[in-house]
């Protein structure tokens, strides 16, 4: 079920929510594109703060300086539980707006792609209380809000099933299957935000799109995303600005992680899941993954299926994987190796960010690898999804 109070902001990997006073917002010149409301019985949203009597239109920060506040850019009085009302905006490039009832308390996101829509707006309802006509990108994000939403919940539903299996100690079948659910809802996911991605011609809805897939998809899959939308989009300034801001982020990233391509991995010995210490150096000889994660970890949950497939792919060609975990429990350790179908080696310390695998290796974030030839040396890090799969291909001839 989706929220009737939905604030849209759109940012460099992701939505974040935001929230306001209407108080403190500042006024902004009118002029541009116009929404015509009609709107029906307003004394049916629930409220604590007395009758809603206004309503806003609203522009939401671009993303680029996420500590601003949206900006008020008309408003006008309801008169009555039933009637109509008339909201003018600025013209500028195209992007996302709200309509908002009252005070914070519901809202319709539009896109001013035309110079007029008319919306119909029932709030009375707690599903589909909204219709627009005139604008077909109003439209499409509509209709983004509404699908993501419901395969989100999915996602959501799985998770929690599968939690709640774990806090009775179901058996290892039950927890596989809620497992597998829980894989496809995500799969099913990622597969409409990537179609959605492909197909769709607004570069604001694009780019809202983007930023929810940002949570879920590989960083291969996300910068072939990213990249597609630059080239769909060229004169963008979202879009444009994403792809600017992804990139300092990557810079950054590499700056923080230590380099270890090139040089000879360093010892590392940890307890495995029975208690033995197991070593880097007991694996010479061969190709060695060694995967850095946690339980508590979803893009490390996400990533598992991945290295998985890899595992299965190449463990017959003098391949394997040592996974190293930053858990602080060992049940819950234990219970992520089940479900995920990590059938390799596992060793941690249970020492969350105080393990030595962060002090020897020297990362600030998971899931973080680094993949070693026979001899010892590092030959690839931090390789994900695709990368991760073409580089054993590179190796593994």
């Amino acid at each position: 079920m989706i929220n009737k109070r939905v604030i849209l902001y759109t940012s460099v990997v992701g939505l974040m929510t935001v929230t306001f006073a209407l108080t403190g917002c500042v006024q902004k010149k009118k002029g541009g594109f116009t929404v015509e409301g009609a709107y029906k019985n307003a004394d049916k949203l629930s409220v604590m703060q007395g009758p809603v009597n206004r309503v806003y239109l609203l522009e939401l920060p671009s993303g680029k300086d996420q500590s601003q506040q949206p900006i008020v850019l008309d408003s006008a009085k309801l008169n009555g539980n039933n009637g109509h009302f008339t909201l003018t905006g600025m013209t500028h490039s195209q992007e996302i707006y709200e309509v908002v009832f009252g005070n914070d308390l519901l809202a319709v996101p539009v896109v001013n792609d035309v110079p007029e829509m008319k919306i119909n707006v029932d709030l009375g309802k707690k599903d589909d209380f909204y219709d627009i006509s005139g604008s077909e990108a109003s439209n499409q994000l509509k209709d983004l809000v509404n699908l993501f939403g419901r395969k989100d919940y999915e996602v959501g539903k799985s998770m929690a099933q599968l939690d709640s299996l774990k806090g009775i100690h179901a058996s290892d079948s039950a927890l596989l299957a809620a497992t597998d659910i829980k894989n496809k809802a995500i799969q099913d996911l990622n597969t409409y935000l990537k179609q959605f991605l492909n197909t769709n011609n607004n570069a604001p809805v694009s780019a809202l799109a983007l930023g929810w897939a940002s949570r879920s998809l590989t960083k291969s899959e996300f910068e072939a995303s990213l990249d597609n939308l630059v080239k769909k989009f060229p004169t963008s300034a979202i879009i444009q600005g994403i792809k600017q801001d992804y990139e300092k982020q990557l810079v950054q990233l590499e700056k923080q992680t230590s380099t270890w391509v090139g040089q000879q991995a360093p010892e590392l010995s940890l307890p495995d899941v029975n208690g033995r210490n197991v070593s880097l150096s007991s694996f010479k000889g061969k190709y060695l993954l060694v995967d850095f994660w946690a339980s508590w970890c979803g893009p490390c949950r996400a990533e598992n299926p991945n290295v998985v497939a890899a595992y299965k792919e190449f463990k017959d060609k003098n391949f394997t994987i040592l996974g190293v975990s930053l858990d602080k429990e060992k049940d819950a350790w234990q219970d992520a190796i089940k479900e995920d179908h990590l059938t390799w080696t596992h060793v941690s310390d249970l020492k969350y960010w105080q393990s030595q695998a962060v002090q020897t290796f020297h990362f600030e974030g998971i899931p973080f690898n680094v993949l070693i030839d026979p001899q010892g040396k590092v030959i690839g890090q931090g390789l994900r999804g695709d990368d991760l799969e073409n580089k054993l291909k590179e190796v593994l001839k």
